[in-house]
């Protein structure tokens, strides 16, 4: 812009130093200022259509980098409307992603690819927030798809029992085992120490937590109630534009027996708030007002609950 000026006005001097006729040098004159004002005014122009574009482009490339590449499955839809119930409920999920495959959990945590994937109607015989995510071939997830089913006069679904070994014959039953065995696949209940947050967590951050209730095999407690547990949070993800929610996986490393430590398998993950549906009905005006839409961090209380389970068989013996 500088430059364009400065040789219009070299080129008004020039015209003006080779002009004899004063009339002639004062239309010259005028004709020349006209010029540089039309060039700056189109010049103005250009650079406001392209500062617009490049809004635009920049409101369109966060769409895509929320919509496609993180959210590139469509969501999942349940057949039956979330509410109260007075019967056992039978749930089908259906996506419209081609090829897609679906996870859900029914305990409250966000489904992920270790969760049951779906091959069938569900049947929610209890209260529970069924949650579900679609997987596309190329890797693509899509948001998570909830719906809370509250059911009312039906009877609670019997808690998981732990699986033990046999019991001993009754002949070993009079003296207390020396050892026995915690069998691979037996449930462990715990409980957070404190609360974890998307907004503060990072990859490889130890997560405390306890055990809920003694731990038995062959009706011998082996762990006591309060022992410590260890997790370690794998995958953090902070909330972003367009409403993505924050996201915080785990995973339960151990579970501290005495001076041995009980390796355990379990994983799962939290979801902020999703405000896509906010972020979307905000798409229709002319500034980028979704882009400053965020969603919000995923928290897990203190207090929360958390069934892990027995990675090998382990012999232990009884806790004193």
């Amino acid at each position: 812009m500088r430059t364009l000026l400065i040789g219009l006005m070299l080129a008004l001097e020039g015209a003006f130093g080779q002009a004899q006729n004063p009339g002639m040098q004062a239309t010259q004159q005028a004709q020349l200022a006209a010029q540089i004002a039309q060039q700056a005014s189109d010049q103005a122009m250009r650079d406001a259509q392209q500062a617009s574009q490049t809004a635009q482009n920049a409101q369109q490339q966060a769409m895509q980098n929320t919509q496609c590449y993180r959210w590139g499955t469509a969501t999942p839809k349940f057949s039956v409307k979330a509410g109260t119930y007075s019967s056992v409920v039978t749930v089908k999920i259906k996506d419209a992603t081609r090829g897609a495959v679906i996870y859900y959990t029914t305990d409250g945590w966000m489904p992920t690819a270790a969760s049951t994937r779906y091959t069938g109607p569900i049947t929610i015989g209890s209260t529970a927030s069924l949650q579900a995510i679609a997987m596309s071939p190329d890797g693509g997830r899509s948001r998570v798809a909830t719906a809370v089913y509250t059911l009312k006069g039906v009877p609670p679904a019997p808690s998981v029992e732990q699986k033990v070994a046999s019991a001993p014959d009754s002949a070993a039953a009079s003296s207390p085992p020396a050892k026995v065995l915690l069998v691979r696949g037996t449930a462990v209940p715990l409980v957070f120490v404190s609360n974890v947050s998307s907004k503060t967590a990072d990859v490889g951050d130890k997560i405390s937590l306890t055990l809920a209730e003694d731990l038995k095999a062959e009706d011998v407690v082996v762990v006591k109630k309060g022992s410590r547990s260890v997790a370690t949070v794998t995958q953090v993800d902070r909330p972003g534009v367009m409403g993505v929610p924050g996201e915080v996986f785990f995973q339960v490393d151990y579970l501290q027996a005495g001076s041995a430590p009980i390796k355990l398998r379990g994983t799962a993950a939290k979801q902020g708030q999703d405000k896509g549906s906010k972020a979307a009905g905000l798409l229709v005006f002319p500034v980028p007002v979704a882009l400053l839409v965020r969603g919000k961090d995923a928290e897990v209380e203190q207090g929360t609950s958390f069934t892990a389970f027995v990675d090998a068989d382990t012999l232990l013996p009884p806790a004193n």
